[in-house]
């Protein structure tokens, strides 16, 4: 079976509702970073007016564990989710994707399909904290560049909860846009929100959040903006 079938088939069984992710501690598991770098990559090669694609962890994200083969490739991970694509005119398009792995954790395929709203195909109803990231020294995004972007959830130390996340992968602009997502039954009592971010290229933070930035309940459905500083190696 070729790639695109696999994703099609595969797609074919997936509903318009979040599903908890199966790996814990966000996105230091590099699956979303992977599949966001075959995205990034796919897509700066067919649209010239790529801008930002973004893709959406915990708890939207699904990552399970298979033995397929397509072809002669084996499959060891597919991850399910949904993201965006912004263009550079400021237009976003969300869609629901799906992504394979192999054993070492290559993204073999990434296959996008775009909501089908007059099937009232629509995403889930959520709150969100929209915003953006941004550094100060005077340099362009070097390709590859990722923005991997949590909202955490603090109030117990010893066990700092992912309540949602995003990785983004930018083509040109600074600040670099986020849109994190929460299921709207999500209770906010007795909890201590904060962002958390970083950029990383290659593997290698390159710029991070000094400070966690907090979140009230008055930031959601508002802007907030957040800057990094470099990290010292």
């Amino acid at each position: 079976m070729r790639l695109l079938e696999f994703a099609c088939a595969f797609l074919t069984g997936v509903i318009a509702m979040p599903a908890l992710a199966q790996e814990s501690g966000g996105l230091s598991s590099s699956a979303i970073s992977r599949c966001a770098g075959k995205a990034g990559t796919e897509t700066r090669q067919a649209d010239p007016a790529f801008g930002v694609v973004a893709l959406d962890g915990i708890p939207w994200v699904t990552i399970e564990r298979t033995e397929e083969k397509v072809g002669t490739q084996s499959i060891s991970t597919t991850v399910t989710g949904t993201g965006a694509r912004r263009r550079r005119d400021g237009t976003s398009v969300p869609f629901r994707f799906t992504c394979v792995l192999n054993s070492k954790g290559e993204a073999l395929m990434f296959h996008t399909s775009q909501l089908l709203t007059r099937m009232r195909d629509e995403l889930p109803p959520s709150n969100f904290v929209e915003g953006s990231a941004t550094y100060l020294e005077k340099m362009a995004p070097p390709r590859g560049l990722e923005l991997r972007v949590q909202l955490l959830d603090i109030s117990k130390p010893s066990n700092v909860e992912v309540l949602t996340e995003q990785v983004v992968r930018t083509g040109w602009q600074v600040p670099i846009p986020f849109f994190l997502r929460l299921p709207k039954d999500t209770s906010f009592e007795g909890r201590k929100l904060v962002i958390g971010a970083r950029l990383v290229l290659a593997h290698q933070t390159l710029f991070e959040l000094k400070e966690p930035r907090g979140i009230s309940s008055a930031d959601l459905g508002n802007s907030v903006g957040v800057t990094l500083v470099k990290v010292q190696t």
